[in-house]
């Protein structure tokens, strides 16, 4: 009798280490407000000036209500086992933020005077994650030494993953911009990020996968 072939499906991608892709945002045809809000503003304060003026903003955090200066909770913030502990609840956050886009979004890493920092920084911060994602960080080494761009597609969860926990574990600051659901993510401290939408319906939209994660809208 002989023996049935088993046919294993091999995907290949499997076991390539994904990597960032250079944009040129002047080119890159997005229709939207929050898209040239984000690459057009000069910093930050910028951005969240003009954001707070004409936008939605809001802060995805673990807590429901706001802290006073003697909450007890405050103490939480300062214990690294307990931040590290919340990562999961902002891991699903973003990733079904990132299947509602498409499996698309950008990050902007123009916050640096130039690549050469820019790689050292990130070169640096090996030591602050995880195994796979070390893997996936220095990987894009190759990327940064001969781009000129800053902003920068990212069509892979893994890849995604790591920078998002570097925004928690405060050691890379930056911002993501989603497109499909147009939404603006920055770095924070407090494992507490700025959220910037464009209207009511894409913040309700957006507040129900936070309450499904276990977070919360501030």
């Amino acid at each position: 009798m002989m023996k049935k072939e088993i046919n294993l499906e091999i995907r290949l991608e499997d076991g390539s280490i994904p990597i960032i892709k250079p944009i040129n945002s002047d080119i890159v045809s997005i229709d939207s407000k929050l898209w040239n809000l984000y690459t057009q503003s000069e910093n930050y304060d910028e951005l969240f000036s003009i954001a707070k003026k004409m936008y939605i903003k809001v802060a995805l955090d673990i807590f429901n209500k706001p802290m006073t200066n003697e909450d007890p909770r405050l103490n939480l913030l300062s214990n690294d086992y307990f931040k590290l502990n919340q990562e999961t609840k902002f891991l699903c956050f973003i990733k079904k933020v990132f299947e509602l886009n498409k499996e698309k979004c950008y990050i902007d890493l123009g916050t640096f005077e130039n690549n050469q920092t820019l790689m050292e920084f990130l070169i640096n911060q090996e030591k602050y994650l995880d195994q796979i994602d070390k893997y996936i960080l220095l990987n894009q080494i190759e990327i940064l030494k001969t781009s000129k761009n800053t902003i920068y597609l990212i069509d892979d969860l893994n890849l995604l993953t790591m920078f998002f926990k570097g925004f928690l574990r405060e050691c890379l600051w930056s911002s993501l911009y989603f497109n499909t659901v147009p939404l603006i993510i920055k770095t924070n401290y407090d494992i507490s990020l700025p959220l910037v939408f464009q209207n009511e319906e894409d913040k309700k939209r957006y507040e129900k996968i936070a309450n499904e994660s276990g977070l919360f809208f501030l």
